[in-house]
């Protein structure tokens, strides 16, 4: 037998080699007794090793894989149990060319054009993923989108490096507001969507509105260019709302209401009758212009 390639009792000691923080790793282990040793059970006499070196190299390579999915996979049906560990363990993958879709651990290139706090972020498909997955357990779900009120002259007046910081902001804010309790996702540009799992109606208005509430508080961008959000909100026992592709739209729709009335205000499906023909209209008086 060749020599170990891993030891077990240093795990903590190669993740810092591979580029976490001590501060990571330390929570992990005193905190919230997240006890790596105890992580890897089908470990042979507590090493990746092999009478063949290469084999045991690729041995150990998946294990290390194996312990990022049991660190974050796990997590993708259950987002109550997280925490902020793995929001910076996944964007540790993510620096690495790692990326989570649903519960695979897979490959991926970054666009390091992307700030990391956006490229980090699930895109609508896996949006469209998770929806369906609390179709079929049965429970209700409620989705969030949100568009940002005047980005476009953070990066028409100021620049588009305070544009990036904008978003990072608004990720960071709203971030706070839904961890524990549900998961963001980047849309596309200045438009997010959101994920609450076994929430009400009123549950997920009033999580929406702390989301408005808190990107309102931020600082004008530059001192020049204050941010609001439009949210609208959509919850799967509404009716006619029984697939993942009718909720995820029906709350594009009341997003899009709550942006071309007030804006800067949330709006749950299905709206008003008045506010859908008021919006719809300076929609379409949006588009000639």
């Amino acid at each position: 037998m060749s020599d170990p390639l891993f030891d077990i009792t240093k795990l903590s000691t190669s993740l810092y080699g591979m580029g976490f923080e001590r501060s990571f790793l330390s929570e992990c282990e005193y905190q919230y007794c997240w006890h790596f040793a105890s992580l890897f059970p089908a470990l042979h006499d507590g090493t990746f090793s092999s009478e063949n070196r290469t084999l045991g190299e690729s041995r150990g390579q998946a294990y290390l894989r194996g312990f990022a999915t049991l660190l974050c996979g796990t997590f993708a049906d259950a987002s109550h149990y997280r925490t902020h560990l793995n929001d910076q363990f996944e964007q540790s993958l993510l620096n690495d060319g790692y990326q989570f879709i649903g519960t695979k651990l897979v490959e991926t290139r970054i666009d390091t054009s992307v700030p990391a706090e956006l490229a980090a972020l699930p895109n609508k498909e896996i949006l469209l993923t998770d929806v369906a997955r609390q179709y079929e357990s049965g429970e209700p779900v409620a989705a969030l989108f949100m568009d940002l009120d005047h980005f476009k002259q953070v990066n028409d007046r100021i620049s588009h490096a305070e544009g990036d910081w904008c978003l990072g902001e608004v990720v960071r804010v709203t971030s706070a507001v839904l961890v524990r309790k549900g998961k963001l996702y980047r849309i596309g540009g200045d438009e997010f969507g959101g994920l609450l799992p076994n929430f009400s109606a009123s549950e997920a208005v009033a999580t929406a509105e702390r989301v408005r509430t808190v990107v309102d508080a931020l600082e004008p961008f530059a001192g020049v260019v204050k941010v609001t959000a439009s949210i609208g909100v959509a919850v799967s026992d509404a009716i006619r709302l029984r697939t993942p592709e009718a909720l995820v739209s029906a709350a594009d729709e009341a997003m899009y209401v709550a942006k071309f009335t007030t804006a800067n205000r949330v709006c749950l499906w299905p709206p008003e009758p008045g506010d859908a023909r008021s919006a719809e209209a300076k929609r379409r008086k949006s588009r000639r212009s």
